[in-house]
This record gives C-alpha cells, structure tokens and sequence, in this order.
C-alpha cells in the first residue's frame, strides 16, 4: 500500500480517528492493529513469518539476557548474613562470566536475523557468483538459485531491532517485558517500509505514552506529508524520465557529454525528492499521531564534504553503523595493539589516524553492501570508503594545506567551491548506480568525457527525452522550489511551522495550493509504479 495511495489515505485518516477516539491507555493497541494490517496487506500474509522470527527471537534474547545480567547484580548487591562476601577478584570474574553468557545469547540471535538477512536479500547474489566461479575452475556441480519472498522493510526492521539487542547487550537499558510492544517496536507502520532505523530508548518510550490531541503537531505533520507528495510526485518522477532516458539509451542515441551531466545531476535531484519525500510522508504521519522520529535528512547537498554528507543523507544508518559496526571495529583490541605498534614504529599521528581510517573504509564497504546484492554496490561502497577513509587520514595535512595558502574556512567562496567538488566526487560515483555493470560505467563515463556540447542547454534537445519544454521547466522551478526550503531549513526555521501558525483561512489556502499541485502536476503517466519509492526495496 504506496504511501501516496488513496488506499493510505483511507487508512491513515482511519487509524487517526480511532487512535484519539479510544483512551489514551489503548493507543499503543490501535498502533500495533494498524500495523499489523498495514504490513499482512503491504507484504502479505507468507512475509510475515520472517518478522514475527525477528519479534520472537529479539525479545526473548533481550529477555534473556536482562535476567542474566539481573542475577548477577543480586549477587553483587547481596548483603545480609547469609550473603557471600565476594572479593575484588570475585566480583570481577562474575561479572564477566555473566557477560560471556549474554555474548553467547546475543551471538545467536545475531546469526538467526542477520542470517535470514543475508539469506532473503543476498542468497541469490552468493549462489550465482559461487556456480560461476565453480564454472571457471572448471568444477562439477552446482549450487541451486531460489527466488526468496522478501517481506517489507527486512533491512530497516533487522537493523532496528539488533540494535536495540545489542543496547540491552551492553546494558543501557533494560529488556522490554512485554511482547506486543517489542512486536508495535518491529512494524510501526509509518516507517517500516523505508526506515528511518529508530532507537528503542527513542521511539520505543514514545510508542506507548499517552497522546493527546495536539492540533498544532496534527497541522505541521499534515503540511510535511504534502510536501513529502509534491517531492515524490512532481519532482522525482520527472526527473526519473529524463534520467531513464539518457542512461537507459546513451549508447544507442549517443548521448554525450553535457547531457549525460544533466542526467546524473537529475538522478541526484531523484534519489533526493523520492527518499527526502518518503521520509516527509513518513515523518508527517507520525507526527499526527504525536510521535516525534529521529530526522533523516538535514540538507545533505550542502554538505562540504564526503563525510559530512553521509552525516546528513540517511542519518539514521550512519548513526547505526558508527554505534554498532566502527566503534566495536575501532576499539577492539586488535585495533588497539595495531595504533600501539603503528604509534611506535611509524608515527603517532599515522597510528593515531590509521586505525579510524581502516575502520571508516570497512563500514562503508557495508554501506554500499547494504544497497543491494550487487557487485556494483561493492564498487560503490569502495568508492564512497576511499573518500571518507582519506578524509580521515589526511586530515592534518589537508589543514596544514589550507593554512598555507592562508584560506578561511568560512570565507562563501570556500564553501562554495567544497559544495561543488562534493557533489561532483558524489555525482562520479553515482554513475556506478544508475546503470547494470562496471563496463557500462566505464563507458557512460567516457561518453560523459569524450564530449563538449554546451549548446544542448540552448536548442532544444533536452525537451526530447521523455519530458517536454514545460514539463521541463516546470521541474527546474520545483527543484530550486526544493533548494530554497532548503536553505531555509539549513538556518534553522521550518517553512512548514511558519505556514501551520498562520490563521486558518492562510492555512488551508495552502493545503488546497499543496493538493492540487500534487493532482495538476504529479506525474501518473505510463509506466508509473505505485510502490515505486527507491528505499522501499530494502
């Protein structure tokens, strides 16, 4: 059920109503109802097997190893005259044999979900390379290929719910004892289709506190799912055309040289207005029902670099990944005795910066694993590693450089020229995505090099791949429409909170504005795939 739907709209307006008609004690229910519905007609009945492992199998390892970690506290606390009085020594080694079983528990449960993961997502991807290699080595037999069914959200779930594993793991905060809450924690429908991963200690507490209808939130949310549409609808799926165009055909209708810049450029536009905009709509739901989620986005094309633009392009996986995967990487201690031996034998800032660059280029290896079973992914994931790793490691002659040539930081110029350069080191290798393989990459990109023909902006060309001179422009409006919320974003307003405080006939002159855009200008030609949003697909 694709959140632009009106067979969302039905069911959003609905789950609203009775989310604030019962009392307040059951809302949570309603919640849990709401998204079991959503996910048994999103992803079907069969699908929901998978999540209902992953709902058993992490609240009864959190469950686990909370009574585990409670036993141990008793011991520790005991006092009395029949209590044993435990050494130093002794309390240490019961802390850490009862920290070895809950390893040993959170070990498994780690194996079951990121197996089913790894099964259900890359399964196919693993036994088509193996028969290959087996093909080359000239080996007999052959490994069988499945086609899995893959329930909705199975990467965004996982995630969720082994982080909040491993937080229980590490004693942050105890096992939630109630089992539908761990399930409404697994599928909260708003954003179990495309993320963002949620905390426990965040959306967790919120899930089942009381809400009482706030019109202000109820407002801004309503404001926030319309642009999330008019992001979709009117933006994205223009650009998606020219970009399906140019890269789907650029060999056949030799495109070249500035016109597959437009089209990487676009791509860029679409990636941003589909996912942005399924984060407004998700975001925007949830807050009508007065649930606040961790921000996703934070204008990642202002970003002045690699790393600070993964600090603001899906923020939720590069928070999870820096908890969960780089720091346990960066301080374990084979990290450690390597940063010792480095410091001494070659240099302490190399064996200070080397370890965190090692582990910054592993992480982002997985981050581009994580967008599909795919060599191409690998490669992407290489690429977007090499830059932010390097970052890391050069960060001290890079300020050494800049101090030399005397250049300010916040001088506009810099930042300028760095907004640039980022986007056209993220445009390079976006190439990797937009197209099948690495050899169609190779040539996309001598085709985009081979040629300079800036009159393609002047005689109309552009106009010929699928969208015409007005749907075109109409699209550059939009986009600098969207660059302009931006930059007001970036300073710290909300345009969506200014509109919301208007009065109420201001207010619903730009809630029609916002409909009819959507329905005037929302692109529902051939071809258009109703669940077609980029990151629904993990």
């Amino acid at each position: 059920m694709a959140f632009f739907s009106w067979q969302f709209v039905l069911f959003l307006a609905v789950s609203l109503a009775v989310y604030y008609i019962v009392p307040v004690r059951f809302q949570w229910i309603v919640l849990l109802v709401s998204s079991a519905w959503y996910y048994v007609v999103g992803g079907g009945l069969k699908a929901c097997i998978y999540v209902l492992v992953t709902v058993v199998t992490t609240y009864a390892g959190a469950v686990l190893m909370d009574n585990m970690q409670r036993k141990v506290d008793e011991k520790l606390k005991a006092k009395g005259e029949n209590a044993p009085k435990l050494s130093r020594e002794e309390k240490k080694q019961l802390k850490a044999a009862g920290q070895k079983k809950k390893k040993r528990v959170l070990v498994l449960v780690l194996l079951i979900n990121f197996g089913i993961l790894i099964v259900l997502k890359y399964g196919n991807f693993i036994t088509t390379n193996m028969n290959g290699l087996f093909e080359d080595l000239h080996l007999s037999g052959r490994l069988p290929e499945v086609s899995f069914l893959i329930p909705l959200g199975l990467s965004f779930y996982t995630f969720q719910t082994m982080g909040y594993l491993i937080d229980v793991y590490r004693g942050k905060y105890g096992a939630e004892r109630n089992p539908a809450h761990m399930a409404l924690f697994t599928t909260y429908f708003p954003s179990v289709l495309q993320g963002p991963i949620n905390r426990f200690d965040d959306l967790g507490t919120q899930l089942f506190e009381p809400h009482t209808f706030d019109d202000l939130q109820f407002r801004e949310g309503l404001l926030r799912m319309l642009w999330g549409l008019f992001k979709k609808m009117v933006i994205a799926e223009r650009a998606i055309i020219i970009v399906n165009e140019i890269f789907g055909n650029f060999e056949t209708s030799r495109y070249a040289g500035f016109t597959m810049v437009v089209g990487i450029l676009l791509y860029g536009v679409q990636l941003y207005a589909d996912f942005a905009g399924g984060m407004d709509i998700i975001f925007g739901a949830s807050q009508m029902f007065g649930i606040q989620l961790k921000e996703n986005f934070r204008q990642p094309y202002m970003a002045r670099s690699i790393s600070e633009f993964w600090q603001r392009w899906h923020i939720s996986l590069g928070n999870w990944m820096k908890d969960y995967v780089f720091y346990p990487i960066a301080l374990s201690k084979p990290f450690a005795k390597m940063q010792k031996t480095l410091k001494k034998n070659v240099n302490p800032y190399f064996g200070k910066v080397f370890p965190a660059f090692l582990a910054s280029f592993m992480v982002f290896v997985l981050v581009g694993i994580w967008h599909g079973a795919n060599w191409k992914f690998v490669y992407y994931g290489l690429y977007q590693a090499t830059f932010v790793s390097t970052e890391t490691l050069f960060e001290k002659p890079y300020a050494d450089m800049r101090r030399f040539f005397r250049i300010r930081e916040e001088a506009v110029g810099w930042k300028l020229f760095q907004m640039i350069r980022t986007l056209t080191i993220l445009s390079i290798g976006r190439y990797v995505d937009v197209v099948p393989d690495m050899a169609h990459v190779i040539r996309a990109l001598k085709a985009t090099f081979s040629t300079f023909n800036p009159w393609i902006f002047f005689d109309g060309s552009l106009y010929e791949m699928g969208v015409d001179e007005r749907n075109f422009h109409l699209m550059i409006l939009t986009i600098l429409l969207m660059a302009v919320v931006d930059v007001i974003n970036e300073r710290g307003q909300t345009v969506r909170g200014v509109i919301a405080r208007q009065q109420f006939p201001l207010r619903w002159i730009v809630y029609l504005a916002a409909v009819a855009a959507v329905a005037v200008f929302g692109m529902y030609g051939p071809g258009f795939n109703m669940s077609s949003f980029i990151y629904a697909q993990f």
